[in-house]
């Protein structure tokens, strides 16, 4: 597709212009409405099931989250980025259903391999398909995004996060299983993905395009997913790197134990809406002062970083002072913790969000061969503490395992933005 295009096909969509403004208001709400539906989820199931059908869902999001995100290969950014034409949506999409494909295939094979028992592997699975489902709706976000819609993308997401929490919930209080929740889930997120999505996206498809040979789709194809894969690979190393803490907590200790875990990070994981929306507000201005004012730029990471340093030490300070009352008070008393560990979880949020924000840093100056090389000494740090730590410390092992791995990414994330400056 041509720039004209484009623009054709953007003057043709009847939905109006949104305005920057509105898009970062729309972009805001949106994530916190999907957020807040997936920490809901967690409680829904804690509530309205057990701590062991918590840990069943954090295992199988620990499974399939590293894999769905590596076959995504972070697909979205290229495609909202797209604005000369280079790939079609055909492209993007022929891409993203070969990736699920391979994706679901992964899960499918990891759930036959590993000793699970009956239920756990359906909850694993049923995961599995409302990620397929997900990175269906991804790739249709892209070409909102590249449209400068992003209001549709709120929408869509809150859409999808009232109709699934509700579905989850209802489900979960009458059949009281977490496999026929996740089901249920996935079902809604595929009807608001066939009746609300996919109909905006048809009409922003703008020019049909003749038969093209398949020899030339496959090798179109090919080379969009080489273009996607040094951060693909960034992004799978990053998931794998949180999850491979809980799979070895419910290897050692069970699914109540990596329940509580979970329930816990969840919740510390909110704040991170606050983080994502500055990093995402700020990359392309640092991209524009790296390249123009070395110093303006130096400048604009130190603020971010005492905004993060102010934001932190509040958050450690009121998981250290009331962190195990809200816990109990939002899970009940079956989620039995600690104020080491609610900190703990809190600290690994606010480092890693940190991280975040200098990743906006590495991004913009074009690092991305140094946050790949990171990466991998992330998962290797986070892997050997967890195999000496997890066995005997059970949940505070994971604890300690996922903050050593959260310490260097933000050691190395800072070292490498202030070298390149």
């Amino acid at each position: 597709m041509t720039p004209a295009s484009i623009e054709d096909a953007a003057a043709s969509l009847s939905l109006g212009e949104a305005t920057v403004r509105r898009n970062i208001v729309s972009t805001l709400a949106g994530n916190f409405a999907f957020s807040g539906s997936q920490w809901l989820i967690t409680v829904a199931i804690a509530r309205l099931g057990s701590m062991a059908m918590v840990g069943q869902y954090a295992l199988g999001l620990a499974v399939c989250v590293p894999i769905f995100s590596f076959t995504g290969l972070q697909m979205r950014a290229v495609q909202a980025t797209d604005c000369t034409g280079a790939y079609r949506f055909e492209d993007y999409l022929t891409v993203r259903l070969a990736g699920t494909a391979c994706a679901l295939v992964a899960v499918i094979a990891v759930a036959w391999l590993m000793p699970w028992r009956r239920d756990t592997v359906l909850v694993v699975l049923a995961v599995a398909c409302a990620r397929a489902v997900d990175s269906f709706s991804d790739v249709l976000y892209g070409l909102f995004q590249l449209r400068d819609r992003l209001d549709l993308i709120a929408r869509a997401m809150s859409i999808r996060a009232l109709g699934g929490l509700m579905a989850l919930a209802v489900s979960m209080a009458v059949f009281h299983s977490a496999a026929a929740a996740v089901t249920a889930l996935a079902a809604v997120w595929l009807a608001a993905l066939l009746i609300y999505e996919r109909p905006i996206a048809l009409r922003m498809g703008g020019e049909r395009h003749a038969a093209t040979p398949w020899a030339a789709v496959a090798t179109t194809c090919c080379r969009l997913a080489v273009l996607c894969l040094p951060l693909a690979f960034v992004l799978l190393l990053l998931s794998a790197s949180t999850s491979l803490p809980r799979v070895m907590l419910e290897r050692h200790a069970g699914e109540q134990s990596l329940g509580v875990f979970a329930a816990v990070a969840t919740m510390s994981g909110a704040i991170g809406l606050l983080y994502s929306a500055l990093g995402q507000t700020a990359l392309p201005r640092l991209a524009r002062m790296f390249a123009s004012d070395r110093e303006q730029f130096r400048t604009a990471i130190g603020r971010m970083m005492l905004f993060s340093a102010v934001v932190g030490l509040a958050m450690l300070a009121g998981a250290w002072c009331w962190g195990v009352r809200l816990v109990t008070m939002v899970y009940g008393r079956q989620s039995a913790v600690t104020a080491e560990l609610v900190t703990g979880l809190v600290a690994i949020g606010v480092l890693g969000n940190t991280s975040s924000l200098l990743g906006a840093g590495l991004t913009a100056s074009r690092r991305f061969r140094s946050q790949l090389v990171a990466a991998l000494m992330i998962l290797l740090i986070t892997a050997v503490a967890g195999a000496c730590l997890i066995p005997g410390w059970g949940a505070r092992g994971a604890m300690y395992a996922s903050l050593a791995g959260a310490c260097f990414q933000m050691v190395a994330y800072g070292y490498l933005c202030w070298q390149r400056t």
